[in-house]
């Protein structure tokens, strides 16, 4: 009986994993990846062409050139943070992107499981350009509006206790009501990411001069993707083609470069410009995977600049999300 009771346990603790196992063979079958963005211009917005484009979207279409063989073989659908996670846990998009911050609750609590940082940010402060607010401690008494059920709200009720600032948190079920409030005077300040605020101050108000984002960073922000925590094969594969876009940039391979890759490379090398052996190195993809998504899609210095960077209309510096080498935080491992 005790034998018969452990297997019964057992059965019943594999059960969510096996069945949530089957993500890459959904995709498969349904012929494409779906993914949650969260309508951030530069991240997950529409283009100029009225189409969905972004960081997240790009790296939404390099699992989808890994898998599929096909980056446009996405569909995309804008959640909130506070649908997005449980709509990710009971099966309904295959990954979670929207400016979401990995930590310890999400990860324990919520059936979901961080990947790895896509772009690091921190929190920060945004006010009209005549206000009287040029730092944190002139923010003392203030209204701040700020998108409820995220990291930056418990963030700055944080920062008012620490600091006595006996802030009001104007807190909103989306990220355009917060937007519309601080348009409508209804609070002195808007928090948010950092890069975020940037993009609302490059694509929401006629002048960007406008408004005035304060110098103080009020939290560490790592952003990435999201996936079902029992799915230990999807998230090892979402894990690799984000890694793979940052080797193929320490190894200089472009879109344009990565066909030229000779035999007598370095195996990590061989693997990104298709030419591997060991059609083993990512289990259940094809050999060529990471010539998909970096001929396809590009390295991450090419989808930084174009989504955010130089070659968009934010113009964000690469900062914190340089290689290591360049004195950024980005060190991928090998690829290999």
């Amino acid at each position: 009986m005790r034998k018969l009771m452990a297997g019964i346990a057992l059965g019943c603790m594999l059960l969510p994993g096996l069945a949530a196992a089957a993500t890459l063979d959904e995709v498969r079958a349904r012929g494409s990846v779906r993914c949650a963005i969260d309508g951030t211009a530069g991240f997950g917005g529409l283009g100029q062409d009225g189409r969905p484009s972004g960081l997240d979207v790009e790296f939404c279409r390099a699992v989808a050139a890994a898998t599929l063989g096909d980056a446009d073989a996405v569909e995309l659908e804008r959640i909130n943070t506070a649908n997005k996670f449980g709509a990710l846990a009971r099966g309904e998009i295959d990954i979670a992107f929207g400016m979401a911050t990995g930590t310890l609750r999400r990860d324990a609590t919520m059936g979901v499981r961080f990947v790895t940082p896509i772009f690091h940010d921190g929190q920060a402060l945004m006010v009209w350009a005549d206000s009287a607010i040029n730092r944190l401690g002139d923010a003392r008494g203030r209204r701040v509006c700020v998108q409820g059920g995220t990291t930056s709200a418990d963030n700055l009720d944080d920062v008012s206790r620490q600091y006595d600032l006996e802030l009001t948190l104007v807190a909103t079920g989306s990220s355009e009501e917060r937007l519309n409030r601080f348009l409508r005077r209804e609070c002195e300040l808007i928090s948010g990411d950092r890069a975020e605020l940037a993009s609302l101050r490059a694509t929401r108000t006629p002048d960007p001069a406008r408004w005035r984002i304060l110098d103080e960073t009020l939290s560490r922000e790592p952003l990435g993707p999201y996936v079902a925590a029992a799915d230990e094969q999807w998230f090892t594969i979402v894990r690799w083609v984000i890694n793979a876009t940052l080797v193929a940039e320490v190894h200089g391979l472009t879109a344009a470069r990565v066909g030229q890759v000779g035999d007598g490379a370095p195996a990590e090398v061989r693997l990104l410009g298709g030419r591997s052996e060991d059609d083993s190195s990512l289990p259940g993809l094809s050999p060529r995977w990471a010539f998909n998504v970096v001929s396809q899609v590009g390295n991450y210095a090419q989808i930084f600049e174009r989504t955010v960077g130089r070659d968009s209309p934010l113009r964000l510096e690469r900062g914190h999300n340089r290689l290591w080498r360049d004195g950024g935080l980005f060190f991928p491992p090998p690829l290999r």
